[in-house]
């Protein structure tokens, strides 16, 4: 189960663009392994948080710090959950407002998700290479920003756009908050602290659905936007404040630059014996050399060490292949409109352009080699990309399901459609305590993913998806769990198995393609939704409605609801519903499998006090003893070394 051979680390990387490139062709070099990290040299933000670790619990009052940064992030994550648990439920309104439901939905999925997916690296790179609070600030911009565009829209063009900028700045926090928690938890802890920022959830569901029926009605929708471009910074502030307090405290006791590699120990040594001071040992408490790069320089290299180009190239060919899913029912000739052929052609050559690009030409690939060779990291991309794949498949217009069959106040549609969003928050935090227990993932993983399973098959009775409320609110659970299980194994997993200075990659990029998979979901249920739905409403409504009626019910749920429950109309809506739906839950089911049988191959490292299991150091960067669990409790592989089936099991048991 050592995780010491999982995947090969390279040297030493510097500032300047060709040492940039020959980093990249060095990295097959070695192994992950404690001696491996001689020659591992971090960027500047995974050692200032090193250092504003070290300098925390150095100072008198240093837990105080340390409890400050915890308090402030807590608090940022319950005003990002009270986002989540309202804002979640306008889009049905607000994009039935400008009379495009179906189309809407679709196209602001695929929008939101894409372009959160791609910004995500450059967002978790900025705070690598410059400062965490600093990049907290900018992201913060984006998010308010995009509030503001949302509340004041006045075509669905705008609305999107204004959710886009939005999804730039909720998923730089979500991912800061994130990077924050790797940066300063052990692995045995750190699916228990990162589920714990999701905690606020259980407390935002039970007033989130008062808030949403309060502003359901008319144009109010916008208000419930808007509140978050006035909320977010004032919560956020005391965050950013503390960790650029501590920043600075950090850099005044020298510890800036500084971390736990020999090679950075070394630069610092040799800067004190040139001005004629003793140089660092044990604990590291000396200045780092300074960077003689010019601004235009450290900017080239930046973008470089981004792999900016590569990452404009994935975002616009994702895009540009996913959104005539969602467009096509209005384009006039539907896929043979040649708007949609142009975008989708231009879309797969510019994903073909990416893939040779990121292999023949970027110095430093989005995805890089050493990452393709991590197992761990693959399977998790697997698992979350499937599972996201599927999930949005399932549950794109399931909460407009849910509005038309169930005669719900708004109120009480709300606590539900957060339903399965307070069940992944609660069993998270089961997950993270039962593998601090455990010291282990991937039983648990597996077993999650089989309750997935169930949750999402319970929705099928026979040829058409249930209305049964019980079976509705027990799916919800049931999914909730399994996916709570699934997501908090395969973050721990992957962050487990990357040094420090991957952390932040590995999160944005698992994030990445979690997000494309959500987006192909999207994709997917747009298509089935709208070659589906159309028909079945024309089939199961009155003979009495017109053609002009069914385009409106289309693309309106609320047309829809204000009819009464018994009325023909609604009852026809429902079983159209109800038949539609169930072609979007059978192939959910049959795609969740995937995930599932990735599990089996994942590997299933000991979570003990290591920051992760390659380098056996600390969150501060000291190094450790070796973390392995007793020998009487490691699995035994049955067959003859050398041979296949020994390959097979061990590969099977994670070595």
């Amino acid at each position: 189960m050592s995780s010491s051979n999982e995947f090969p680390y390279g040297k030493t990387v510097h500032e300047d663009t060709s040492s940039l490139a020959k980093s990249n062709t060095t990295h097959g070099e070695g192994h992950g392994s404690s001696s491996s990290s001689s020659e591992y040299h971090q960027s500047q933000g995974v050692t200032r948080m090193e250092a504003v670790y070290r300098a925390a619990q150095g100072r008198k009052t240093g837990r105080g710090t340390l409890y400050a940064i915890s308090i402030s992030v807590i608090v940022c994550a319950w005003a990002y959950s009270l986002d989540q648990s309202t804002t979640s439920n306008y889009s049905a309104f607000a994009t039935s407002s400008f009379q495009q439901h179906s189309s809407g939905l679709a196209s602001l999925s695929i929008a939101t998700n894409i372009i959160s997916a791609v910004c995500k690296p450059f967002i978790a790179k900025i705070s690598d290479i410059t400062s965490r609070p600093y990049t907290y600030i900018v992201v913060l911009c984006f998010y308010v920003l995009g509030y503001i565009v949302v509340a004041t829209c006045r075509t669905i063009s705008a609305y999107v756009i204004g959710e886009v900028f939005v999804a730039i700045g909720s998923s730089g926090l979500d991912l800061l908050n994130d990077i924050i928690v790797a940066d300063l938890t052990t692995l045995e802890w750190r699916g228990f602290v990162s589920s714990m920022l999701s905690a606020p959830f259980i407390i935002n569901t039970w007033f989130a659905g008062k808030i949403v029926e309060a502003l359901s009605d008319g144009e109010k929708w916008r208000w419930g936007y808007g509140m978050f471009a006035i909320i977010m910074p004032v919560v956020l502030g005391p965050a950013i404040f503390t960790l650029i307090y501590l920043d600075r405290q950090a850099q005044k006791m020298g510890l800036v630059n500084i971390a736990s590699s020999n090679a950075a120990r070394r630069e610092a040594r040799n800067l004190a014996e040139q001005e004629g001071r003793e140089g660092p040992r044990g604990q590291v408490a000396a200045k780092a050399v300074d960077s003689q790069l010019s601004w235009a320089d450290r900017a080239k290299n930046n973008l470089i060490e981004i792999d900016a180009f590569g990452l404009v190239l994935l975002g616009f060919g994702w895009s540009l292949l996913l959104l005539p899913f969602s467009l096509k029912t209005y384009a006039n000739g539907g896929w043979h409109n040649p708007s949609m052929i142009a975008m989708m052609v231009v879309g797969g050559i510019l994903l073909i352009c990416y893939v040779l690009y990121e292999k023949f030409i970027a110095t430093i690939p989005s995805f890089p080699n050493r990452m393709l060779r991590n197992k761990t990291f693959m399977m998790a991309i697997i698992i979350d990309m499937m599972y996201m794949v599927a999930g949005y498949l399932r549950s794109l217009y399931f909460s407009s399901y849910t509005y038309i069959v169930k005669e719900w106040s708004v109120s009480n549609w709300t606590y539900f459609n957060n339903t399965m969003t307070l069940a992944l928050c609660i069993f998270g935090i089961c997950a993270g305590l039962i593998q601090r227990w455990t010291h282990r993932y991937k039983r648990l993983q597996i077993i999650g993913l089989c309750i997935k399973i169930i949750g999402v098959g319970i929705l099928l009775n026979g040829h058409q998806a249930t209305e049964n409320t019980a079976a509705l609110v027990i799916s919800q659970i049931l999914i909730g769990m399994g996916g709570a299980f699934s997501v908090v194994g395969s973050r721990v997993a992957s962050q487990a198995s990357v040094p420090h200075q991957d952390v932040a990659v590995v999160i944005s990029l698992l994030s990445l393609w979690s997000k494309i998979g959500a987006s192909i979901g999207s994709a997917l249920a747009a298509v089935i939704w709208s070659d589906k739905m159309l028909e079945n409403l024309r089939t199961y409504l009155p003979s009495t409605v017109t053609d002009a009626q069914v385009t409106k019910f289309f693309g309106n749920i609320k047309a829809i609801r204000a009819y009464d429950l018994n009325d023909p109309i609604r009852q026809g809506a429902i079983v159209a519903y109800k038949q539609t739906l169930w072609y979007l839950i059978v192939p959910a089911v049959a795609l969740s499998f995937i995930p599932l049988i990735a599990a089996f191959f994942q590997t299933n490292f000991y979570l003990g006090k290591q920051q992760n299991a390659v380098m056996n150091v600390a969150p501060d960067g000291t190094q450790l003893p070796p973390q392995e669990e007793p020998e009487a409790n490691k699995p035994t592989i049955n067959a003859e070394p050398g041979t296949f089936k020994y390959k097979l099991l061990k590969f099977w048991a994670g070595k």
